[in-house]
């Protein structure tokens, strides 16, 4: 009898194991389609403010972009690429490069603040392209669209 009641709790705590990973992976999952969400907001943001040369608007959109990319690496846990999601599995596979491309857009929104601080609209304009590509390369290889 008691090898029978230890079989359904071991049953049991597996079954709740196994939905409660799922749960996290659809929580990762929605935690990151938000933050790149807003992503895509913040560089509507700088476009407009580019547009109308509002260079001092930038750097709190740039400390949200730097913020995010920063997370990037800890929203794709190995397990997340099942569920509704953009994510190919080729990321896993190749976690060093992606993580470097998110590195990569760090680096780059801290270039667009420093140029923005400049008041130089030309040299905003340039790492906001910059920044731009960074996206572009990581989506090209990372994202299925």
């Amino acid at each position: 009898m008691r090898t029978v009641f230890s079989r359904i709790v071991l049953a049991a705590s597996t079954a709740l194991m196994l939905t409660g990973g799922v749960a996290l992976a659809q929580d990762v999952i929605q935690t990151r389609k938000a933050g790149f969400e807003d992503y895509k907001k913040a560089m509507g943001e700088i476009k407009d403010a580019v547009g109308k040369g509002d260079l001092a608007a930038i750097g709190p959109v740039t400390d949200r972009i730097d913020a995010f990319a920063a997370r990037i690496p800890s929203l794709f846990p190995p397990g997340s690429d099942k569920g509704k999601t953009a994510a190919k599995e080729v990321i896993w596979a190749n976690f060093p490069d992606f993580t470097a491309k998110a590195q990569g857009l760090q680096a780059s929104a801290q270039a667009l603040k420093v140029a923005a601080a400049s008041g130089d609209k030309a040299a905003t304009a340039k790492a906001f392209g910059t920044m731009a590509d960074s996206c572009k390369a990581c989506h090209q290889r990372y994202r299925s669209e």
